[in-house]
């Protein structure tokens, strides 16, 4: 047996209270950091939903604008196509003629 005074005794356990509270502090801020870390991710999480979503009615909009696009060239081919044929079907009328 050890033949410590209590006050050696109550020096020993304030010792290890106040490591204990360190420790606690530690964890503490560990844990404060870890929850700030996850509010920015929802954060972040939330601002890139947002976007996506943007993104997603921008292209929307891209897609159906190229669509037209498509469609109003193939009526302005087949619109060139038709003037040609008449071109060429009055040219070969006037050679008949001439």
């Amino acid at each position: 047996m050890s033949s410590s005074s209590p006050g050696e005794s109550f020096a020993a356990a304030i010792e290890r209270i106040d490591r204990a509270l360190n420790r606690l502090d530690t964890s503490v801020r560990s844990l404060s950091a870890r929850t700030r870390s996850t509010g920015q991710l929802q954060a972040e999480t939330q601002r890139l939903a947002a976007d996506r979503a943007r993104l997603a009615g921008d292209l929307d909009r891209a897609t159906a604008r190229a669509d037209r696009l498509d469609e109003t060239a193939e009526e302005v081919s087949r619109r060139l196509s038709e003037a040609m044929d008449t071109v060429r079907s009055v040219l070969e009328q006037g050679e008949l003629r001439g």
